[in-house]
């Protein structure tokens, strides 16, 4: 049955998408869909994004990292949490000034899209959008971050009087076994994919949910990316 209420976002395109985000083949990402329909699902990381003004400001202290994020029983995904923190505090060292944006999903074609960025940042005058790759077995390649760049700037950057440019923060393993690494990406929209490709993309993406019983399929609309600035 079509529109099953599953939560999906900007990152689970290129998580996906196969072979490639840039050439993604609609059926053969939807049997990677339907993998994850059937699996027992992964771990969160919601626990971190409500306390990211602490992280921002500086103000998480080790003892405040290790009492906040141990929700879980099992000590290894509290570990792997902590160390997202870690990094992140590392990164913006008490020097950025952060503006919220609502968190809440948006409902689109029977399927929930959640907000591709963790909010505005402001650095010595520039704001950045930050979307956030905190999945350590998700690493991120230079097609994977032009592609969420394009979808930074074009679901949050374009119609902001701010100006913001879009900032990819990935904190995945690079390599297995090796750890997680810290590597933020400023991307500007002339470096991001064109336009169209990122078009074609996620019209084949919505392509591959439909045929995996997710999303209903949409009317016929010239630009697919409007879809996506509905607000709930």
């Amino acid at each position: 049955m079509a529109g099953r209420g599953k939560f999906f976002e900007l990152l689970d395109f290129p998580k996906f998408a196969y072979p490639t985000i840039v050439d993604m083949d609609a059926v053969q990402t939807s049997n990677n869909l339907r993998d994850r329909l059937g699996g027992k699902g992964f771990m969160s990381y919601g626990q971190i994004w409500p306390r990211m003004d602490h992280i921002v400001s500086g103000l998480a202290t080790e003892a405040y990292i290790k009492s906040q994020f141990s929700a879980y029983g099992d000590d290894w995904k509290n570990a792997s949490i902590q160390v997202v923190v870690s990094l992140l505090l590392k990164f913006f060292n008490g020097l950025a000034r952060r503006d919220p944006l609502p968190p809440h999903p948006t409902r689109l074609l029977g399927f929930w899209f959640k907000p591709s960025i963790k909010g505005i940042w402001f650095v010595d005058g520039q704001a950045y959008a930050v979307l956030i790759n905190a999945r350590k077995g998700q690493r991120l390649f230079p097609e994977h971050i032009r592609f969420l760049a394009r979808g930074v700037y074009e679901l949050h950057c374009i119609d902001d009087p701010n100006d913001p440019i879009p900032l990819i923060i990935d904190v995945s393993e690079q390599e297995k076994g090796k750890g997680r690494v810290l590597k933020p990406y400023i991307v500007r929209p002339e470096q991001a994919i064109p336009f169209d490709e990122f078009e074609d993309a996620v019209r084949h993406f919505l392509k591959a949910l439909e045929l995996a019983g997710v999303a209903l399929p949409p009317d016929p609309i010239d630009s697919v990316i409007d879809l996506f600035k509905k607000r709930p």
